[in-house]
């Protein structure tokens, strides 16, 4: 379950253009909360934005049943 987004914005991309989208476990990240690093870049490969992405590990038959 999503807990937070945080991403800056670091330069546009034209209309039309591609933009790829990773995610990557943060060091350190275990337990019940996780967090992701997330990174965005265009078809020329320059950075178009960075961030973090939270998320929280929940009993799925709890969670359905509450």
């Amino acid at each position: 379950m999503g807990t937070a987004v945080r991403v800056r914005h670091l330069r546009a991309t034209p209309g039309g253009g591609r933009v790829r989208v990773s995610a990557e476990p943060a060091p350190g990240t275990s337990g019940g909360r996780l967090t992701f690093l997330v990174r965005a870049v265009d078809g020329s490969g320059a950075p178009v934005a960075e961030g973090e992405t939270g998320r929280a590990v929940v009993d799925r038959e709890k969670f359905l049943a509450g």
